[in-house]
């Protein structure tokens, strides 16, 4: 199954999606929908099967609503995935309203809320744009105002750049006009416009389209492919960024783990590389299929024509992969010595993100990985996070957080 047919999950104001037998051998959680607990089976350990399901990471600035999720249950509906408020073992699925009865949410969340739930689509990208025009007015914080702005410029810068290649490797491959000269393709200028209108001119009709739509179709996918850049490139593009930013975290966790000999902390590391280690194996050829669609712009156009959205499955497949590890890996960056460090990895390990089971590896789907993504436990700390005695110092690392944020 692909992105773009995840199917819409069913709603439930309150239910606990994840739960897990305490050491008596008592049910610790269970699933409440309305019904009586003692009517339900016992709760099993939840894997979500598609990365709708999973939900988009949410960067939310209150301490408790770290790691939450959100994923749509409806056209006009949104439900949030959060920890389970008690320090427990599982998460909840509630909506916003729940959320206000549980936490106390900062002036940020709510707004980034409010202009969540009024998306008509959810996913990394759109939740990266709301997240954005709510920085920009200064809810995060000055640095955050300012590193939103400098976002939205490289984000434009970006888009620009893969337009202009778009456009290159469309004269190149159809090269209406071999005659003339490609040393002059700059952006902007008069040969490259010309070539471009001309190769369009000529191309419109043979796919049974008009002037317009070539246009925008090649802008639209000039959009789509923004993050990940164009073939021949060097590493541009936000996921190439990203992918560096995590294989380098990966790394330090793994030098940092060399040197600790209790087992939790070993335990703990060992998964946060492995799954980050798996996450950029399937990554990383996703990027290159996307990359490679540029290499026949023809047939592209023509896929564009029939199924744009399969295009956009493709194209926006590696983002997907990496929602949430950008958080992750601030986190990590955040932490400078080895008690940090030991704090650090106990709150990852709560917001690693578990692949879904429609991801495929080697022809496999994950279900076979189930108890790699599955047995996570809490490592032990000194004093819990959770207890409230530095929330606004957390709340005030989330909002740096914002400000260091790609």
């Amino acid at each position: 199954m692909a992105p773009g047919d995840w199917p819409m999950p069913s709603a439930s104001r309150w239910s606990v999606a994840q739960s897990e037998c305490s050491a008596g051998g008592k049910r610790n959680l269970a699933f409440w929908i309305g019904t009586s607990v003692n009517k339900l089976s016992s709760a099993r350990q939840y894997h979500a099967a598609t990365f709708q399901e999973r939900g988009v990471a949410v960067p939310f600035t209150t301490p408790l609503l770290g790691g939450t999720r959100a994923r749509p249950v409806s056209s006009q509906r949104v439900e949030l995935i959060v920890r389970n408020p008690s320090g427990g073992s599982g998460v909840y699925v509630m909506p916003w309203s729940g959320i206000t009865s549980l936490y106390r949410p900062t002036l940020h969340d709510k707004v980034l809320n409010a202009r969540i739930a009024a998306l008509g689509r959810i996913s990394p990208a759109s939740i990266r744009r709301v997240a954005r025009s709510v920085a920009e007015e200064g809810l995060a914080g000055e640095q955050a105002m300012a590193a939103a702005q400098t976002s939205a410029v490289t984000d434009a810068s970006d888009r620009k750049a893969t337009n202009h290649q778009l456009l290159v490797a469309l004269i190149r491959q159809v090269n209406v006009v071999p005659d003339m000269s490609a040393a002059g393709f700059a952006p902007g200028t008069v040969d490259l416009d010309t070539r471009a209108r001309q190769t369009i001119v000529w191309l419109a009709p043979r796919l049974g389209q008009s002037l317009t739509w070539a246009f925008t179709a090649l802008d639209e996918i000039g959009a789509a492919l923004a993050g990940v850049g164009v073939v021949p490139v060097t590493e541009e593009g936000r996921i190439p960024r990203l992918i560096a930013m995590l294989s380098q975290t990966k790394e330090e966790i793994g030098l940092w783990c060399g040197g600790q000999r209790n087992e939790d902390r070993l335990a703990g590391a060992h998964l946060v590389c492995s799954v980050a280690e798996l996450t950029l194996g399937l990554t990383e050829p996703a990027l290159t299929a996307a990359r490679n669609l540029t290499l026949d712009m023809v047939g592209l156009l023509r896929s564009w024509a029939v199924d744009w959205q399969s295009v956009i499955r493709l194209a926006t497949l590696p983002e997907w992969l990496l929602d949430g590890w950008e958080q992750i890996c601030l986190i990590w960056n955040h932490a400078r010595d080895d008690a940090s460090r030991c704090v650090a990895l106990a709150e990852i390990i709560e917001h690693l993100p578990i692949l879904p089971k429609e991801v495929r590896v080697g022809g496999d789907s994950l279900s076979n990985l189930e108890n790699l993504f599955l047995s996570r436990r809490p490592i032990g700390l000194n004093e819990d996070w959770r207890t409230g005695a530095a929330v606004f110092d957390l709340i005030d690392r989330n909002e740096r957080f914002r400000a260091m944020a790609a």
